[in-house]
């Protein structure tokens, strides 16, 4: 493609010198310019296409060096990549197993205190008691909770804030 530039511009020339202008004309000088110009610009991306040539090879080299520079590298971390693989997936089965959790804040202590959701989803009264204080802190059973929570006098302390 880039020698087709360069022989169309040379034949441009050609026909050019080989017409019968006067070299007075104006005409004449414009169109030896715009050939003159035609084949500077020829030249110009012929050296480019040389060029990015030149650099597409340079680039394939450092590529294989790189290619090869990895399998020296991670030759014997073939194992050890595998392995961390084994650890993340078993990470991942641990948070899956982990659940869902609750937190409520005890009445008397205002400790946090954690449980599984899955206790809403118990058909058996479950009652939850705040492990710092024993003072039930949750209860699975509409009826429960209420008896539950009339059972607990309030703590004077608690009034304090209020």
């Amino acid at each position: 493609m880039m020698s087709d530039v360069r022989k169309k511009v040379a034949y441009l020339k050609g026909l050019v010198d080989g017409m019968d202008l006067n070299p007075e004309n104006k005409e004449t000088r414009l169109l030896k310019e715009i050939v003159e110009v035609l084949e500077q610009m020829a030249e110009a991306i012929h050296d480019l296409h040389e060029d990015y040539e030149e650099l597409e090879e340079y680039l394939e080299s450092i590529d294989e060096d790189l290619y090869d520079l990895e399998d020296e590298v991670y030759a014997g971390d073939e194992d050890e990549y595998e392995e961390d693989e084994d650890e993340d997936e078993e990470d991942e089965e641990e948070e899956e197993d982990e659940g869902d959790y609750i937190e409520v804040e005890c009445p008397k202590c205002h400790e946090i205190v954690c449980f599984d959701a899955d206790v809403l989803d118990d058909e058996d009264v479950v009652e939850v008691t705040c492990p710092n204080c024993e003072t039930v802190v949750f209860v699975n059973d509409e009826d429960e909770k209420a008896s539950a929570i009339e059972e607990e006098p309030p703590d004077p302390k608690d009034t304090d804030d209020i």
